[in-house]
């Protein structure tokens, strides 16, 4: 008797030892990863609690675009299904009040029955039966559709859209053909315009003319007239000046709030009696603390909920007609929190590592929808505080460090000062690393605890680096307090706090002091350029559209204001010497200090922080042959985050550049 071939067996092993080693190698989770995740926001329960809908946002690396769609959500089932066609991006999902219609808006090709003829030229109102059926466009509106609201009828919506003058467009058509189309200042905002739209016939019934700082459109109870708020001229120099306004169906228009500070985000109670809204602990300042407040709807008898609660109240909505859920930063989270508008008692409803957005509740108020993230998990949909969603699960793939808030000290001892550290997999604190100091915008800004963030702070850690991401004073999510420290002192304390926090992790014992790096974005992108003139510590900057010079920031910015509100006054109305804030805390007068190599990365069209001011640190930094190195995204606005390849391309530019200086 022949024995048998051991050979298909060994092939056999070899076969199953390598399939399983594949399935347990994980890939590094890089940002090309993060763009291709699939990621729930803007999450709207349906009226009788039973499904809900949601927007994917996901970048196309062939095309460079961001393109959004619409799903759908069994609550029961947990099952979900892409509600919207692949093509044109599909945004703002809402139920009608009666459950019969899914509508949203998008800018996908419609048939124009005035001009015979397909169009896609501004985004328009699309409705589709909840049950199933063809999408079908309900407006045709040349300005477009800005945002839309259903009255709780379902029988009415009301719908911005701005202003379109036919023959006002034809002769800027015809200044355009002749060469002649020149700009001239001070430019005026297109007006706004109100429609109300009958969704039982589909037709407008009526149109009203309004400034163009129109929004936030909200119908009261009963469906008799619509509340929205403005800053009347609809320009970024003017986010200090929001007052809240209503307009009958009748066109009779209504001033309810006239304080000097911003009100905003105002919406109706369910028996009509109250209209609550955010307002600032301080007018005028975009660092100030927003408070939930309720007044009458005719605007009298205000009332502060929220005075004696000292966080930031981000975004609320009434659960009934005696009591409001609300979220506010909590340090490096975001927490629930209900409010009971008779005896001002707050209750916490959420704690730990939680970060809440997007609040919705069914139209019996039993149902409530969120979303949730923290440090470990992507954002999932949660219903009445359970996961109807599993996102998370993408991230099986991968492999990556960890990451931890880590509290210290201010320079002062006036602060306990938060900062997330994210290490590299593999992590041995008995070993040195390379260490990346990444610094958030704002300043009325903060990183917080979650596990996207908006930096290529996971392809760092991938190649080695650890990061860390101090809230210094200024930051939100704090006490008052905290976040007016920053007042007229921007490169002060929150500097000194920065540098704190980096010598307390340089203090652990397991970072290379020879190798530490620092990047930033706008504010974040201001501190890069002030720490590189104020100390040699660093080896290498990434400056990201930031600030050089408060002068020049001044000159070319859509909100001059801003220097204003941070240092208190205009640089005229001091004279121009050391001690004057424009002068005193410019990088662009230090710039004799720098010895730091550095990458400056702008989009040519970004009207916050304007191309001048990298522009100008290039030159003076080539003048002085330091290694510098400057580049122009076309077509980016602030942020650099309008195409996904470019938004890539700024994130491996950064690395190669940190590897080039650092390692």
């Amino acid at each position: 008797m022949k024995a048998k071939s051991l050979f298909p067996v060994l092939i056999s092993l070899i076969f199953s030892f390598v399939w399983v080693h594949a399935q347990t190698v994980k890939k590094s989770f890089a940002m090309e990863d993060q763009i291709e995740l699939n990621v729930p926001s803007n999450a709207v329960i349906s009226p009788k609690g039973d499904k809900a809908l949601f927007s994917i946002r996901k970048g196309d690396l062939n095309t460079s675009q961001w393109v959004t769609q619409v799903y759908l959500l069994d609550v029961k089932t947990k099952k979900y299904y892409q509600f919207t066609q692949d093509g044109k991006s599909c945004s703002n999902p809402k139920f009608s009040p009666d459950e019969k219609w899914i509508t949203f808006i998008s800018s996908r090709e419609y048939f124009n029955k005035e001009t015979n003829a397909m169009e896609s030229k501004a985004s328009q109102l699309w409705a589709a039966p909840t049950y199933g059926g063809e999408a079908l466009n309900w407006t045709s509106l040349p300005g477009g559709v800005d945002e839309y609201v259903w009255s709780n009828d379902s029988k009415k919506i009301a719908i911005l859209s701005e202003r379109y003058d036919e023959k006002e467009e034809e002769h800027k058509a015809e200044l355009k053909k002749k060469k002649l189309d020149v700009e001239v200042y001070p430019q005026k905002n297109t007006d706004k315009v109100l429609y109300i739209f009958d969704a039982e016939k589909k037709e407008f019934i009526s149109s009203f003319t309004l400034d163009p700082g129109v929004e936030g459109i909200r119908f009261d109870h009963q469906g008799d007239k619509v509340i929205y708020q403005t800053d009347y001229s609809g320009s970024d120099n003017d986010v200090q000046k929001f007052d809240i306004y209503s307009i009958s169906l009748m066109g009779k228009k209504v001033q309810l709030t006239s304080t000097p500070g911003p009100e905003t985000q105002p919406s109706y109670s369910e028996n009509d009696k109250h209209i609550a809204f955010i307002n600032q602990t301080f007018p005028d300042e975009e660092n100030a603390q927003n408070d939930l407040n309720i007044m009458d709807p005719d605007g009298k008898n205000e009332i502060n909920l929220t005075k004696e609660f000292d966080q930031g109240v981000e975004s609320y909505i009434w659960k009934d007609s005696n009591s409001i859920l609300f979220t506010a930063g909590d340090r490096t989270n975001t927490q629930l929190y209900q409010v009971n508008i008779q005896s001002h008692k707050i209750k916490q409803l959420t704690k730990g590592n939680t970060t809440i957005s997007n609040l919705s509740l069914s139209s019996n108020s039993n149902e409530l929808c969120y979303e949730f993230q923290n440090s470990t998990s992507l954002p999932e949909i949660y219903k009445d505080g359970k996961r109807i969603t599993g996102f998370t699960s993408q991230l099986n793939q991968f492999e990556f460090g960890t990451q931890e808030v880590v509290t210290y000290k201010s320079q002062d001892d006036k602060f306990d000062v938060d900062g997330i550290l994210f290490k590299p997999k593999d992590f041995d604190p008995s070993k040195k690393y390379p260490l990346i100091l990444a610094l958030h915008g704002g300043p009325y800004g903060r990183f917080q605890n979650v596990f996207l963030q908006t930096y290529g702070i996971r392809d760092f850690n991938n190649a080695g680096y650890l990061v860390f991401a101090p809230n210094p004073r200024g930051s939100s999510g704090y006490s008052d307090q905290f976040s007016q420290a920053a007042l007229h002192d921007l490169g002060g304390g929150d500097y000194r706090d920065i540098m704190a926090g980096v010598n307390y992790i340089i203090s652990k014992g397991f970072v290379d002091t020879s190798r530490i790096g620092v990047t930033g974005g706008s504010y974040g992108g201001y501190l890069t350029n002030w720490i590189i003139s104020q100390t040699h510590l660093f080896k290498a900057a990434v400056s990201m559209y930031g600030i050089f010079s408060f002068f020049t920031d001044w000159s070319n910015s859509v909100q001059p204001h801003f220097e204003k509100m941070w240092f208190g006054y205009n640089y005229w109305e001091r004279p121009i010497n050391v001690d004057n804030l424009f002068v005193s805390r410019s990088t662009a007068f230090y710039v004799q200090n720098i010895q730091t190599p550095t990458l400056i990365l702008h989009g040519a069209n970004d009207v916050s922080t304007g191309l001048a001011n990298s522009r100008e640190m290039y030159q003076a930094l080539h003048e002085r042959n330091i290694p510098v190195k400057f580049v122009v995204y076309p077509r980016a606005g602030h942020g650099l985050r309008n195409e996904p390849n470019q938004y890539l391309d700024t994130i491996h530019r950064a690395l190669a550049w940190f590897n080039r200086y650092l390692k």
